[in-house]
């Protein structure tokens, strides 16, 4: 096995150009498309095949997941910014994506907007706790076993939330966060 000068991906020995970015392998410029095209897969329903050359990214197809299908980001958006969507779901620091990250890149933009509504509702969460514990009397008492039962739910949701976020982004997925996907800050 080879690896990609360009993206590091391990590729086949046979290869033309890289199915994962679509850069020239060093050494096999000579070979014709015909020569580096192949279809493998195993016996089961699940196959994958590969088509090298020119028009490698519009085909390349692994597993039943592809580089152009409407359920994934591109893999080269995925790759730049990564590391971003991921901050996006840790709390205070989806502020730094939120101020240097691309702002073109619709991947990090879902992301900054679901990161952003958790880390809202985190904070009402902490608010909603601290007056619970500054206010006194018979009735704070008798309401605040219900509201502090109340705030360790939905914190307990939002770490659910916080956990799907961070799989998402790492999978590439145009998957919104169940309950507050469709709310847009950033647009």
């Amino acid at each position: 096995m080879a690896y990609c000068v360009k993206c590091g991906e391990k590729v086949d020995d046979t290869v033309v150009t890289c199915p994962f970015c679509g850069a020239v392998i060093p050494g096999k410029e000579s070979k014709t498309q015909e020569d580096s095209s192949y279809t493998y897969g195993n016996s089961g329903s699940q196959s994958s095949s590969y088509t090298y050359g020119e028009n490698a990214q519009n085909t390349y197809n692994a597993y039943g997941r592809s580089h152009t299908m409407n359920g994934y980001f591109p893999e080269s958006e995925i790759r730049s910014n990564k590391v971003m969507a991921v901050l996006c779901y840790l709390g205070v620091l989806v502020f730094v994506p939120v101020l240097a990250g691309d702002k073109q890149s619709e991947y990090l933009k879902l992301h900054k907007n679901q990161g952003m509504i958790l880390f809202i509702v985190e904070m009402f969460l902490n608010v909603v706790e601290r007056y619970r514990a500054w206010s006194a009397g018979i009735f704070a008492w008798f309401a605040g076993g219900a509201v502090d039962v109340g705030v360790d739910i939905a914190r307990f949701v939002v770490l659910i939330l916080f956990i799907m976020g961070i799989v998402y982004a790492c999978r590439g997925e145009k998957k919104e966060l169940p309950g507050i996907g469709r709310i847009k800050i950033f647009r």
